[in-house]
C-alpha cells in the first residue's frame, strides 16, 4: 500500500531539550494511526509538524508523497486539522468559523456552505448557531473544530484529542463518523 504520511529521521529540539529524535514511520492511505504517549511526549508536536505550525530541525516529512517544506500549500490543503486548544474566531459566528475554513482550502462559497451545514446538522449543534462563540460550552467548541477539520473533505485527518471535553453522546457521534471515514481517509490522532 502507498504511504499517506511519512516521517524520515525527523528531529526537533527546543533549546537543549530534544523533543523528537530520529523519528521514522509511515502511515498507509486509508488507515488509522493512533499516537500514544504520556503528556509532553510529542504527540501534539507531530500533528503540528504535519500542518506546518512547527518546523522540524532534521529529517523529511511527506504527505501523499509531497515534501511538506517544498510543497507546503499543497500538503496543508490535504489535511484537516483539529487542534487540542480551541482556536475559533470569536468575531465570527459558528457557520462562518467553519465555512471560511473550507473556502481557505479551495472550496467555492456554495460548496463550503453546503458542507458546513452538513457537518453542523450531523454533529447536532444547530441550536447554537446564533450564540456568540465565546459563550458556547467547551464541548460545542470542540465539535465546531471537528466540523472545521472535515469541511473541505481532506484525505488526511489530524485530530489532537478529538473527543476531549465532549459529552458522551457527542463522543459517540464523533467516533461513529470516524468509523465511517476510516477506509477513505488517513486518520492520525
Amino acid at each position: 500500500m502507498e504511504a499517506s504520511v511519512t516521517f524520515k529521521a525527523v528531529g526537533k529540539a527546543i533549546g537543549n531539550k530534544t523533543l523528537l529524535a530520529d523519528l521514522s514511520f509511515g502511515v498507509e492511505k486509508g488507515s488509522t494511526f493512533v499516537l500514544i504517549g504520556e503528556n509532553g511526549s510529542g504527540k501534539s508536536l507531530i500533528l503540528k509538524l504535519l500542518v506546518g505550525l512547527i518546523e522540524k530541525d532534521t529529517g523529511s516529512v511527506y504527505i501523499h508523497g509531497q515534501d511538506i517544506n517544498t510543497r507546503s500549500l499543497e500538503t496543508r490543503s490535504l489535511c484537516g486539522y483539529m487542534p487540542q486548544i480551541v482556536n475559533l474566531d470569536d468575531d465570527l459566528n459558528i457557520f462562518d468559523n467553519i465555512s471560511i475554513y473550507g473556502q481557505l482550502h479551495g472550496l467555492s462559497n456554495d460548496e463550503a456552505n453546503k458542507n458546513t451545514l452538513h457537518w453542523i446538522e450531523l454533529l447536532g449543534f444547530t441550536q447554537f448557531l446564533n450564540h456568540p462563540i465565546k459563550d458556547l460550552p467547551y464541548g460545542i467548541k470542540r465539535k465546531i473544530l471537528f466540523a472545521r477539520a472535515l469541511v473541505h473533505d481532506p484525505p488526511v485527518l489530524l485530530l489532537d484529542e478529538p473527543t476531549t471535553g465532549m459529552d458522551p453522546h457527542s463522543r459517540s457521534a464523533v467516533w461513529n463518523i470516524l468509523d465511517k471515514l476510516h477506509h477513505s481517509k488517513t486518520i492520525i490522532f
